[in-house]
């Protein structure tokens, strides 16, 4: 296997890992905001809602900034793409048509391809694979400039707006997205999302008292 895409392969794994967080993350958090909304009795100023709001966007801004930052010592979807956009001839038609041999859909490994490129093209559209890019930068410039500037340190300059929390679903949907893109090109692996069917149910501690009488 060449040697840039046995890095990517690992990269790959270290980023779902982080964008599995980052989806997880969102959709636990909505969910609390519902059982809050729900419930009339809750309906009060409270500290730990602003604790609870404020630990979750420090966590996905920091998140979302980790993904769109292209360093020589970072790890992110970001830094893939881009290496993905120098270097096309390595996610080849060959390599992806092999990881269809022996299975039940072999027959559609070109088909699938074609979703990264032009028909009879012998690798990766380094233009789409760029337009992704594009959208991604823009669609996290809010969340990045904020992390930047208020979690990651505290700068003199202000961030230039304050993301909405729209801004910030919109960002992880995109990464989640991106991500079961990829997943696709590098492992022929189909998925809709990176959030788990939960095999446990994680809201039973909300249905017993915190503070026992």
């Amino acid at each position: 296997m060449d040697k840039k895409l046995e890095k990517w392969l690992k990269w790959l794994d270290i980023i779902k890992s982080e964008i599995h967080d980052l989806v997880v993350a969102k959709h636990t958090f909505h969910e609390v905001q519902k059982i809050i909304g729900d419930n009339p009795e809750l309906h009060e100023p409270n500290s730990f809602y602003r604790y609870f709001t404020n630990t979750y966007v420090s966590h996905v801004v920091s998140g979302v900034r980790r993904q769109v930052k292209c360093d020589d010592q970072s790890i992110s979807l970001a830094r893939l793409l881009t290496e993905m956009v120098a270097s096309p001839q390595i996610l080849s038609r060959d390599y992806y048509v092999s990881l269809y041999k022996g299975s039940v859909v072999e027959g559609f490994a070109d088909k699938d391809f074609n979703r990264f490129a032009d028909p009879n093209c012998k690798h990766i559209d380094p233009d789409r694979v760029s337009c992704d890019l594009k959208h991604l930068r823009e669609t996290s410039a809010a969340c990045e400039d904020f992390a930047d500037r208020r979690v990651a340190h505290r700068d003199r300059r202000g961030p230039k707006q304050l993301p909405t929390y729209k801004q910030l679903d919109d960002c992880i949907d995109m990464l989640d997205s991106l991500f079961v893109r990829y997943c696709l090109l590098f492992h022929a692996t189909n998925m809709r999302s990176l959030l788990p069917t939960r095999q446990h149910d994680w809201k039973k501690i909300f249905r017993v008292p915190w503070i026992p009488n």
